[in-house]
């Protein structure tokens, strides 16, 4: 075999009849072996935001509640980190950009509208919650007094929101109290 130069590049010629050897058979493995690094680059892989388990999450509406009005609140399911960041920001007016950025997030995020009037107590349905991925769960609340924002973290066995006259409340149950009776199914719109 005798070594042709093309610039700095060399190709051997090959006698006559002799066959040369396949580099495919190296590419393939090679191919084989960054498939999955690739993969977990674009998701496929990576499960990207964890699976939701809240439990059992009931809504409390005192006597009283909201000066003796009924609360509006909206449950946002976040599962983009830029985005669950962006909702953290204390300057973030939910309720007047709420549906636009749902509007422009229909991926990653996921807005439920719920109402409870004074006296009330009533569970959120669990249909919101099954199969979902999410970094944050967030609720918005419209009081009398302004605005509200809560994030519900680490309720594997459910929890609370709870509305008093003048303010609101998370509250993740206790483990060790057994699970009181589900209240019936509020009723909250997409």
């Amino acid at each position: 075999m005798h070594p042709v130069s093309l610039s700095s590049f060399s190709l051997p010629i090959l006698p006559r009849g002799q066959r040369p050897r396949l580099v495919a058979p190296a590419l393939l493995h090679l191919s084989l072996l960054l498939l999955p690094l690739s993969l977990v680059g674009c998701g496929v892989l990576s499960p990207g935001a964890p699976k939701l388990k809240l439990g059992e999450v009931r809504v409390l509406a005192a006597p009283d509640a909201n000066r003796n009005s009924a609360v509006v609140f909206e449950l946002a399911l976040v599962s983009d980190p830029a985005l669950e960041q962006r909702l953290m920001n204390p300057a973030e007016k939910w309720f007047g950009a709420g549906a636009d950025l749902a509007a422009s997030y229909p991926q990653t995020l996921r807005v439920y509208h719920c109402e409870v009037t004074p006296g009330q107590e009533l569970g959120l349905p669990s249909r919101l919650f099954e199969g979902q991925r999410a970094y944050a769960v967030f609720v918005f609340a419209d009081l009398a007094d302004g605005e509200r924002r809560g994030r519900i973290e680490g309720w594997g066995e459910g929890g609370a929101i709870s509305f008093a006259r003048t303010g609101w409340s998370l509250t993740p149950r206790d483990k060790k109290t057994p699970a009181p009776q589900p209240p019936p199914p509020m009723r909250c719109d997409s």
